[in-house]
């Protein structure tokens, strides 16, 4: 963190390292893009729904891993810095931190069934006059049946229909992980020394390549086109390298006791996207996974080893840090 009595030296440094931090913001973007296209070609294998389902669930135990030890600790981190600054006895006694996260949960929580309640009358009103379109279809045809035809479009229109959710679902996923990444690539990028840059984007990297294959295996679990699933990946991948962007273009800016106010906005900001994560990792993904009944046992091993390699990582990332301390 940037003070008043190293800032110059600070952004000494900073233009010495602007050569390493464009090459780490391309990099950013393209190996965790290319992890995110990964699941494409799995998803054509012969068992593609066994692999979705159980890459799902590895996912989903990224996503547990990365709410534990990443994000819930950040924005208590940031919180923190602002609320120490205070000498308000009530608004250190707060639980700020958590209370962004849950308001995040539920926030999402309301806007998903404002979205199926909806959804669902819409879906009542289209088929009750579908059904009425039929019934007079046979009284004036005298048709017996329904042709295979009709029947297909009712299966499609279904499918469809039930698919939305996940879709606006993902939605959200991405805004979540987008806006984290944003904050990531802040939290390094204004780091002036190129070595400390190197070894911290180095660790998040890592991390970043993990989740974008989660990411990549959700999209396609959502039935997004390849179309949807490109740009998704791109607003996700580029989100890191214009956090980096930023934070070189402040880092020079940045005046003494101005880091409370960005804590602040920041613990705000990634608080209440941890309470969308929250929401997407457990009730979107781990549970739906869960009350499918099939292959239960890998399924858990995989939800496991998502989480340890995320904990792996976090220990990579936190040891950086504090070599270079």
């Amino acid at each position: 963190m940037l003070n008043e009595t190293d800032g110059f030296a600070l952004a000494e440094d900073s233009r010495a390292s602007v050569g390493p931090k464009i090459g780490g913001i391309v990099v950013m973007f393209i190996l965790p893009f290319l992890f995110g296209l990964a699941p494409l070609k799995a998803s054509k294998m012969k068992n593609a729904a066994r692999f979705t389902s159980i890459a799902n669930c590895f996912g989903g135990g990224v996503f547990f891993g990365t709410c534990f030890t990443h994000l819930i600790p950040e924005v208590a981190i940031e919180i923190n810095i602002w609320r120490d600054s205070s000498d308000n006895k009530f608004l250190k006694s707060l639980p700020i931190a958590e209370m962004l996260e849950c308001l995040g949960f539920v926030a999402i929580l309301f806007v998903e069934t404002l979205v199926h309640s909806h959804g669902s009358k819409s879906s009542k009103k289209e088929t009750k006059e579908d059904t009425k379109e039929d019934l007079y279809a046979l009284q004036t045809n005298g048709d017996a049946h329904i042709g295979d035809s009709e029947t297909k479009s009712i299966n499609s229109a279904s499918t469809e229909t039930s698919a939305e959710p996940k879709r606006k679902g993902v939605g959200v996923l991405i805004f979540a992980l987008a806006v984290h990444s944003v904050f990531e690539g802040l939290a390094i990028g204004v780091e002036a020394k190129t070595t400390t840059f190197l070894q911290l984007a180095g660790a998040i990297l890592i991390h970043k390549c993990v989740v974008a294959f989660a990411v990549g295996t959700r999209l396609i679990d959502a039935g997004l086109m390849l179309k949807g699933i490109v740009i998704s990946l791109t607003i996700f991948c580029i989100s890191t390298p214009i956090g980096i962007a930023v934070a070189m273009g402040i880092l020079e800016t940045l005046a003494s006791g101005s880091h409370i106010t960005m804590a602040l906005v920041s613990g705000l900001i990634q608080g209440l996207s941890t309470g969308f994560f929250l929401y997407i990792t457990f009730v979107e993904m781990i549970c739906d996974e869960i009350r499918d009944g099939k292959d239960l046992p890998l399924k858990t091993l995989f939800l496991a080893i998502g989480v340890l390699i995320i904990a792996i990582s976090t220990v990579v990332h936190n040891y950086s840090e504090k070599m270079q301390s």
